[in-house]
Parts: C-alpha cells; structure tokens; sequence
C-alpha cells in the first residue's frame, strides 16, 4: 500500500523536530526574511529547525522576500559561518501560524551575537503614504534613542535597544531621518 506524499512530509518533519528542542507544527506555515544586522559577522547563512533556508548573507544584506517556513515552538534558529559552517549565534525561536516575520543577526562580535525575532505587518496603508518601524539594533548607540525626520516632526521616540516602534503613516517619497540619543537635540 502506498503512503501519502504528506505523511511522509509531516513525518519527516516530526522526526527532525525530535532532534534537538524543535516543536514543529507540520501543518502550519509562516512568512520569514532574514537579515544580517551584525556588521562584522562575514557573510553568514541562516538556518532554522535543522533545514537551510537562505545563504551569502553579508552585513546588511538580507533574503529579498518572505521565506515560507514552518511554525512550531523552541525552533533552533542559527546563523553560521557561510564558509566553514561553524556557529555564530543562535536562539530558539516560536513562530505562529499564518505571521510575518523578519529574523535579524546583531551584535558588534561573535562574543555578543544574538539572534532577534520581530513580527512584520503587512496591511497596506493608506492612498499615498508608506507605513514604516524603527528597530533599535545597535549596541553602539545609546540604550534609547529617538527617530526624527530631516523637517525635525518625531518619526518614533525613546525606543530601547533590541525593540521596534509601533507602526506609523508617512507622506510616500524620499524621507530623511536623523537619530539622536532620547531627548538629545542635534
């Protein structure tokens, strides 16, 4: 008798969720990009649940879409080396069905790495705005700082590092911003 081609799937996912802490949901998915915020990670290659998922990420550079992935709890979430392989941070993750996220690799060194999880909102703004966040991921910078525009209008104030803004609606076109310390001024 012939086995399904989706019990076989979700039994393969079953079986890798056992290796390791990974609770996969084989029958859930979620919406993932990546990114490589750590600026002197080399180029790096993400990993999530023991299944490749995007490579040749240097600083800055991230997966240019939304990565179908499967959704569970405790999923082993890993940058390594694009090289050699060898780790260079790593988290467990929980991703819910039917969500848009985007992973980010931080930190200043292998020494203080992390990996960051953030969920994305994708619903459309309004007839000629944009709808933007600010993600505060830089160990360098004071611990809260305040995003504003080239016009000096507040964009996102006193945001802490590792959070995000809430979202907000800006005017569609070209934006200048400045980031000060919270509360400094210029």
């Amino acid at each position: 008798k012939l086995i399904p081609v989706k019990v076989m799937a979700a039994a393969a996912l079953i079986f890798l969720s056992s290796c390791d802490s990974n609770e996969v949901d084989p029958f859930g998915s979620a919406h993932l990009k990546v990114v490589n915020a750590a600026p002197n990670s080399g180029s790096q290659k993400f990993v999530m649940a023991n299944i490749p998922y995007i490579g040749n990420l240097d600083y800055l550079e991230h997966s240019v879409s939304y990565h179908d992935v499967a959704v569970g709890n405790n999923l082993v979430s890993q940058f390594r080396d694009e090289n050699d392989n060898d780790l260079y941070a790593s988290e467990e993750l929980d991703l819910d069905d039917d969500k848009r996220y985007t992973v980010y690799l931080t930190g200043e060194s292998r020494n203080d790495a992390e990996v960051r999880l953030y969920e994305d909102n994708i619903t459309a703004p309004a007839s000629g705005k944009a709808k933007v966040k600010f993600i505060h991921l830089s160990a360098g910078a004071p611990a809260n700082i305040d995003f504003i525009d080239a016009q000096g209008n507040n964009l996102a104030l006193n945001v802490a590092r590792y959070n995000q803004s809430d979202y907000s609606e800006i005017n569609a076109g070209s934006l200048g911003i400045q980031v000060r310390g919270s509360g400094e001024s210029e």
